[in-house]
């Protein structure tokens, strides 16, 4: 190490700091060496007993006006220009976060210096949101950064941590994996090349740095570990709160949009889909935004992502701002059995339910568990469903195929959620 000290690559000009929540500076250095920080009007002195040091502002408000970030030791000193106070956000995911924008249905319209991003695969800088560097944007996550930024009117800031060929397994930890052996075991039959350690980027780069938020978009390529895609889920969101200290941090999962996947099936794309649904939970400040309804049945990564970004950011300012209302899609929550029906109910979201096609279309039912043949006669009736008792039905599906019909929605457009009943 040259310098005396060298900030993690999260720190650069131009960057923005999460209001409200603890400014955190870190990185590496010299041992027993004193270093100084100042942050506006605040100064912060240490001696480092270690080759790491971490300082901790006090949460700050938001600011606008651009100020410096100073870090001096005796020999050295490092001045970042241009930061902002605001809210920061982390979008982790796959093809469908990674997809630059001037791959997708947008518009250049937004050319506002207060909206930042940081990509963790290119050269560690943040970049200012500005025509000349639309392009190479995540489409999803500047599309959200508008929306947000339109109503909010604060400084937003995007870190984006995503790979194409990402699996639930490259956003966990290392030790992780290692502890739990159904998960070792799938890890350990993935090609080598493919294990990516994009957790261990992130806790190189950016933990335990504060955020508003975490965004996680990705599921596509994970049909063969549906089995244990829920509890995986629930590990990643516990070991991120726990490197990132904050046992609240909220986690928004962007349910996997409609494709024809051709080396998977119905049923394992369908039950990845149902794991990230029960992975959530409001009162433990997570989060589900379905994309179900969307998508290409041809291509894995679709070009719609302003209809994704839209519902992102709805529900993000209406559980993280208090901003709107029924902005989460419906979900089964239990059925009741009569002589002659079965009545469905649903929660999460207080809308009517419809049918787009006024024909209830999307279910199926089996007798022995094996053969699905279409279920007719359906009805919806304000969030209640009545499904004809026309047999001894062994299963009743909703809407679990690749790519689904998403036929019954709220009267706010939200699809009802993929489900499956199983009778004994």
């Amino acid at each position: 190490m040259k310098s005396s000290f060298v900030l993690a690559e999260i720190f650069t000009d131009n960057m923005v700091f999460q209001t409200g929540k603890p400014i955190r500076v870190f990185g590496k250095c010299k041992r027993k060496i004193d270093l100084h920080f100042k942050l506006l009007d605040k100064e912060i002195s240490i001696k480092t007993d270690s080759d790491e040091f971490f300082v901790e502002f006090p949460p700050m408000e938001t600011q606008n006006q651009a100020f410096s970030l100073t870090v001096s030791s005796k020999k050295d000193k490092q001045t970042l220009y241009n930061c902002l106070l605001g809210d920061v956000y982390l979008f982790l995911g796959g093809t469908n976060i990674s997809m630059p924008l001037s791959d997708s249905y947008h518009h250049y319209d937004y050319d506002n210096l207060n909206i930042r991003f940081f990509n963790c695969a290119d050269n560690n800088t943040w970049n200012l949101s500005e025509k000349s560097n639309f392009e190479t944007f995540s489409a999803l996550a500047y599309l959200f950064a508008k929306g947000m930024h339109e109503v909010i009117q604060t400084p937003i800031g995007i870190i984006t941590n995503t790979h194409n060929d990402a699996k639930i397994f490259s956003w966990m930890s290392k030790s992780d994996i290692e502890s739990n052996r159904e998960y070792k075991l799938l890890n350990d039959k993935i090609n080598h090349k493919e294990q990516l350690p994009l957790y261990t980027t992130l806790k190189e780069k950016v933990i335990p740095f504060s955020l508003k938020a975490v965004i996680l978009y990705q599921g596509e390529n994970d049909y063969p570990y549906y089995s244990i895609y829920e509890n995986a889920l629930k590990t990643i969101i516990k070991c991120a709160r726990f490197d990132l200290r904050d046992m609240k941090l909220p986690f928004f999962i962007i349910q996997i949009a409609g494709y024809n996947h051709p080396n998977a099936d119905d049923y394992s794309t369908s039950m990845i889909r149902i794991a990230q649904a029960k992975a959530v939970v409001d009162k433990d400040d997570t989060y589900l935004v379905s994309a179900i309804d969307f998508g290409d049945p041809q291509e894995i990564n679709p070009k719609d992502k302003h209809l994704v970004a839209k519902r992102l950011s709805n529900l993000v300012l209406e559980k993280l701002f208090k901003i709107g209302k029924n902005n989460t899609s419906p979900t089964f929550f239990s059925y009741q059995v009569f002589p002659d029906k079965i009545i469905v109910l649903t929660q999460n979201n207080y809308l009517n339910l419809v049918s787009k096609s006024n024909q209830s279309l999307g279910f199926f039912y089996s007798e022995n568990g094996i053969d699905f043949l279409p279920l007719t006669g359906v009805t919806v009736s304000n969030n209640m469903i009545v499904i004809p008792k026309i047999c001894d039905y062994k299963e009743i599906r909703y809407a679990m195929r690749k790519y689904p019909a998403c036929d019954i929605v709220t009267t706010n457009g939200l699809p009802l959620l993929p489900f499956q009943i199983k009778f004994n």
